[in-house]
């Protein structure tokens, strides 16, 4: 059986975010790891000419209720977009990348509390106030953090994983690898657990 899978997201794709429950207890009940890697899917849309859907839009108005019903499928607390969305999330993201260095564990519970913070309180979590609360609230130092965000390394290492998206052919998120086999979508998991029980 395959070792990891690795998880391509962005914090502001709330597809990503209901996705989470799923790929988690997909990976504990086969004993296989998880490489949460955020990237910065505007870089991505901006290469391949995409752009998400207007506000107002008729895709919007469905996402909004097809995420409530995801949310409340995944046993998420209520779903609700945050203000502004989509939200910048290269600071959130440089944030999982800096602890991810010294603990994996740690930027995992990062993700996760971003993700509750954005699509479940519906907090601006482009904020730097907002995300220095979360750091508090996990037992980080707000200031030490947002501080790392902005060395030349942990820049350097956001934009690498992000060309390594693009480079395997990343094109949404969340995008889930097994080995070379991509899985887009987290309406593709059961594709994803079915192809691990074969392997």
């Amino acid at each position: 059986m395959p070792a990891e899978i690795d998880f391509y997201f962005d914090f502001s794709s709330s597809y990503s975010y209901v996705a989470t429950p799923g790929i988690i207890e997909i990976a504990d009940k086969r004993d296989v790891s998880v490489n949460w890697k955020p990237i910065l899917l505007g870089v991505i849309f901006n290469a391949l000419g995409h752009a998400p859907p207007a506000a107002d839009s008729p895709k919007m108005r469905h996402a909004q209720r097809d995420l409530e019903r995801c949310a409340e499928a995944a046993g998420l607390p209520p779903f609700g977009f945050p203000t502004p969305f989509p939200f910048a999330a290269i600071t959130a993201s440089r944030a999982f990348w800096y602890l991810h260095d010294s603990d994996p564990d740690k930027a995992v519970e990062w993700a996760k509390a971003v993700f509750n913070a954005s699509f479940a309180e519906r907090r601006d979590c482009s904020s730097p106030e907002v995300l220095s609360d979360i750091a508090a609230g996990l037992g980080h130092d707000p200031q030490q953090l947002l501080e790392a965000t902005a060395t030349d390394a942990v820049k350097a290492r956001f934009k690498a994983v992000t060309g390594e998206a693009m480079e395997r052919g990343v094109f949404g998120a969340p995008t889930f690898f097994v080995g070379d086999e991509m899985f887009w979508g987290g309406d593709r998991l059961a594709h994803l657990e079915r192809f691990l029980d074969k392997a």
